[in-house]
């Protein structure tokens, strides 16, 4: 056989469209059934012709699987970012509990009573002075405000 006859029937068998030939068959119940023979007891056999689409070129395939890598890339590179956006928003939530919590220690120690926090009065009794309760006022203050931003970090969603 001529070579140059030999490698154009080769492409031509690569570049022509691939086909499957499989039968089509309905038994009595009209239950529908393909395979490679008639199905014994059906009621109708029928051959059908099942045109696949060519091969693709080895651009097609070299540039395909490009396509797929960049995409995985992407989605890496997304997933990395999205696990800085939640380890930074954890963080800044964790900041504002621990800020929170000193805060509400400060004001636990601001309330306890000293002596020097009593003021004494004519009749023998005493009230508290009116620099104790500022100080108090101030350390509620103090935890709404930290109340107030540790919400903000919790209701604040993760930027994308």
């Amino acid at each position: 056989m001529n070579k140059y006859a030999f490698i154009t029937s080769l492409l031509a068998l690569y570049i022509s469209p691939v086909s499957a030939e499989v039968i089509r068959s309905v038994d009595k119940d009209g239950n529908v059934t393909f395979s490679d023979a008639p199905v014994p007891g059906s009621v109708e056999s029928n051959r059908v012709v099942i045109d696949t689409p060519p091969a693709p070129t080895p651009q097609e395939v070299t540039e395909s699987e490009r396509q797929a890598q960049e995409m995985i890339r992407r989605a890496n590179q997304n997933q990395v970012e999205r696990d800085v956006q939640t380890d930074d928003r954890a963080s800044r939530i964790k900041a504002a509990q621990m800020d929170m919590d000193s805060a509400t220690a400060h004001l636990r120690e601001v309330q306890v009573v000293r002596a020097e926090d009593r003021q004494s009065l004519a009749n023998g009794r005493s009230r508290l002075r009116p620099e104790y309760l500022q100080r108090v006022q101030d350390a509620e203050q103090q935890v709404m405000d930290a109340q107030r931003r540790a919400l903000i970090h919790i209701s604040e969603p993760t930027r994308q």
